[in-house]
């Protein structure tokens, strides 16, 4: 059964440790779900320890780590709320050599995602973020991921974050706001005048928030992933060492919530992709001939709602939550 991992690790977001004879097995127990299923509604994040195999994380970690360095160096990539930050997107390479299933289509994290968010979520994005070497300056504001007007009171996506390194607060872990999920809507943003200034949180909310649910760093281990809802506050945190920390992310969502993104991918996985089964499925454009994962941006993405029903009653589902201090 899952239980808060044995080893004392830098870690206070809520911890689930998958025992080595479970992982083996890749078949989530009842427990299992049902203790990640509790934790993400309640805080809006959890991590799965010793959920994927070691030698599958540092096989990408030994190609994307040396690809950072060369990305970087191109003078239109993308980097997350400017360059000053160096937090840039990197995409896992999309090669049947190098897609693992315990990485792509995670059976546990697959398992408490079906308890949230219904059967057989759809992932509709496979990218990620590097973190370089920065200046204390480098950190992101804090912000949710969702760039539309979106549900307040139902989960509708889930991020699946998997770093190929240890994470520390040395290296970049990310800063998270636990339970912020709960009160997160489109009106708490900054609005500005140009794409990377719309997702900042404004910063009166946060310091109302701060006086009861203060921020914590989401530190794992390797072989860890994170799951995390869309909506919850968060900020990338400056590395302040000199090897690149990747982290892959994956967002999944309700097959009823017609989310609009696509993965590209190249067809000569589509049988294996396919053939995965289990509780995700993947919503892909497939191509003839290799995906360039290194110029593949998060730019254009969008998780937003192609249902008519959901259109229909968007003002109702994004209603301003109540604000009130509360513990979560």
């Amino acid at each position: 059964m899952g239980s808060l991992s044995p080893q004392l690790y830098d870690q206070t977001v809520h911890t689930i440790y998958i025992p080595e004879d479970v992982r083996k097995s890749g078949v989530a127990t009842p427990e299992i779900i049902a203790e990640g299923a509790a934790f993400l509604h309640k805080d809006g994040i959890i991590v799965l320890d010793n959920a994927i195999d070691v030698a599958h994380v540092d096989a990408l970690n030994a190609k994307l780590t040396p690809e950072a360095l060369e990305i970087a160096k191109n003078p239109d990539h993308h980097f997350n709320f400017g360059k000053h930050t160096s937090n840039m997107d990197q995409a896992p390479p999309p090669t049947k050599d190098l897609m693992f299933k315990d990485i792509w289509c995670n059976p546990f994290a697959a398992a408490i995602l079906a308890a949230v968010l219904g059967p057989r979520p759809v992932v509709h994005y496979a990218n990620g973020n590097t973190a370089l070497k920065a200046g204390p300056d480098g950190r992101q504001p804090v912000h949710s991921d969702c760039e539309f007007t979106h549900p307040a009171y139902f989960s509708f996506a889930q991020v699946i974050n998997i770093a190929l390194v240890d994470t520390s607060a040395r290296n970049g872990a990310t800063e998270v706001w636990p339970g912020s999920h709960h009160v997160s809507v489109h009106d708490a943003h900054v609005s500005g005048k140009d794409n990377e200034e719309q997702l900042p949180i404004k910063p009166e909310l946060l310091e109302l928030r701060r006086r009861h649910s203060p921020p914590v760093r989401a530190c794992t281990k390797k072989g860890s992933l994170v799951i995390r809802d869309l909506r919850l506050w968060h900020a990338g945190m400056p590395n302040l060492t000199d090897e690149p920390r990747v982290m892959l992310a994956f967002v999944a969502q309700p097959a009823w919530f017609q989310a609009k993104s696509k993965i590209l991918l190249p067809e000569n996985v589509r049988e294996m992709v396919e053939g995965w089964g289990g509780e995700l499925q993947f919503d892909a454009e497939y191509v003839q001939g290799e995906v360039d994962h290194k110029t593949l941006r998060s730019e254009g993405v969008d998780f937003d709602t192609k249902s008519e029903a959901l259109n229909r009653f968007r003002d109702e589902l994004s209603r301003w939550p109540d604000y009130t201090p509360r513990w979560y």
